[in-house]
């Protein structure tokens, strides 16, 4: 597994094929690693059993050790058991790992709006995204990024070219570098939410933060 080719340095894409290999991230010419599987079976029946009104948003602390216990008393009794609930157990393990920090915040939203529509950086770590249901988050490579724009609400004038704006797909589990990982202040990933659903679906979506590097 190799990082992507594109602009070298900072801002530099690794494309993974499976879990283990996302410690790619914690190269300095790695910006962005994304493991690009399939959703796991069962996840979009489950998601499809419930109407999406009742799919679950909450946030809460926790780490790898206690997150089986701390997720059980999170979701709905409906949710507590099954591919969903394994899937973010597994993930909060890896991420966990790969960070070397055992607190882990755990965020996970159901949305129907547009989110955070505007490009922007994270001003944290190292982010974990994974979109269960829905549109995957929009993010730009380095090099299309005017960054003196940025926090201003103009999405043109922080990208020149719409046709430069990448996709994570449904499925995806993303590691994205924010402007608080050692020695990338001023480099974090430029990303946002995607565009809402024009009939209203709501997207599903995780997000693993860590309060240490």
């Amino acid at each position: 597994m190799r990082p992507s080719a594109g602009p070298t340095g900072h801002g530099q894409l690794a494309r993974c094929r499976t879990a283990n290999a996302l410690s790619v991230i914690r190269r300095s010419d790695v910006n962005m690693a994304v493991w690009r599987r399939r959703l796991p079976a069962g996840i979009s029946g489950q998601c499809a059993q419930l109407a999406e009104q009742d799919w679950p948003s909450f946030q809460l602390a926790t780490t790898a050790d206690e997150v089986t216990a701390d997720l059980a008393a999170a979701l709905p009794s409906r949710w507590n058991a099954g591919p969903l609930f394994d899937d973010i157990v597994h993930l909060v393990t890896v991420y966990a790992d790969i960070v070397g920090c055992p607190a882990v915040r755990l965020r996970l939203d159901s949305l129907s709006g547009n989110g955070c529509r505007f490009f922007h950086v994270d001003y944290v770590g190292l982010r974990l995204l994974c979109t269960y249901r829905g549109a995957g988050t929009q993010w730009l490579p380095n090099g299309a990024v005017t960054r003196s724009a940025l926090g201003r609400g103009d999405n043109d004038a922080v990208l020149s070219d719409p046709r430069r704006v990448q996709a994570l797909r449904v499925g995806h589990v993303a590691l994205l570098k924010g402007e608080s990982w050692p020695g990338n202040r001023e480099r974090g990933l430029v990303h946002r939410s995607p565009p809402a659903d024009p009939a209203g679906a709501r997207r599903l979506l995780l997000c693993l933060d860590h309060d240490d590097h």
